[in-house]
């Protein structure tokens, strides 16, 4: 079975990712909207990579990585109700549905 073809570059940008994430998280403090939205970004930059080296699939990522980001945004915002994650998954699994039968 022949592997489809993975770049090595995905993995390195992930893996610098992590540790661009550690020193950010342990040199500043998230007080400010701008520091948040950067270590949104990192995480952000840090699973996308992750997932196309795993993955190789652009719209899983791209659908995994976003509904991350609105979790992660809305808890920032202080919604942590059980139903809004399950609301995500439940739309996410929709879009895929969707995008998949184009």
């Amino acid at each position: 079975m022949l592997r489809s073809h993975r770049s090595v570059w995905w993995l390195f940008m992930s893996i610098s990712g992590v540790s661009a994430l550690a020193w950010f998280a342990n040199t500043y403090t998230p007080d400010s909207g701008q520091r948040i939205m950067i270590l949104f970004v990192l995480i952000t930059i840090i699973i996308a990579s992750l997932l196309l080296y795993f993955l190789n699939n652009v719209r899983h990522i791209l659908l995994i990585t976003g509904g991350l980001l609105i979790l992660l945004f809305l808890r920032y915002l202080g919604l942590r109700e059980i139903i809004y994650p399950l609301l995500l998954v439940a739309s996410l699994l929709s879009l895929e549905l969707v995008l998949r039968k184009r």
